[in-house]
């Protein structure tokens, strides 16, 4: 039974991965460049910062901020306190793209949602909220795993 959940999670995943990416394109953005713009919308971060919190170099953040600003998405913005730091922040433009896309993924999502039954919603809620918690527990063992 858990091989068939792992592979019934790994299609979901890659169906829900898919859909989005053909959303994406559909703006012309990567989902990296999504990933990105979230980040900077909720964090304001610095390019070190969106470089740790993407797993990136500063050479490929540094492009990826480029395409983002050629297309009006973000801006780069000098910090008042030190003017070698460059903070990045969402423009209208920016936060305007990212609401089309959440409510397009939502519909999606809704759309299928809605073949079900409400007591049936619940469940899948309530069971993918015990996953979720039991694998946040599990981080742990996770690292202690990893040195083995």
């Amino acid at each position: 039974m858990n091989e068939e959940i792992d592979v019934l999670l790994s299609d979901i995943l890659a169906l829900v991965k898919s859909k989005n990416r053909r959303l994406m394109e559909k703006y012309n953005i990567t989902p990296l460049q999504y990933r990105a713009l979230k980040i900077i919308r909720d964090k304001r971060p610095t390019m070190g910062d969106l470089c740790e919190l993407l797993y990136l170099s500063s050479s490929t953040v540094t492009e990826l901020v480029d395409r983002l600003e050629d297309n009006n998405l973000v801006v780069r913005v000098r910090s008042r306190e030190d003017r070698r730091v460059v903070i990045l922040e969402i423009t209208e433009e920016g936060i305007a793209l990212l609401e089309k896309i959440q409510g397009e993924k939502l519909e999606v999502l809704n759309k299928a949602l809605n073949l079900l039954d409400e007591i049936e919603r619940d469940e899948i809620r309530e069971a993918l909220i015990k996953l979720r918690k039991v694998l946040k527990e599990d981080k742990g063992e996770d690292k202690r795993d990893s040195g083995s």
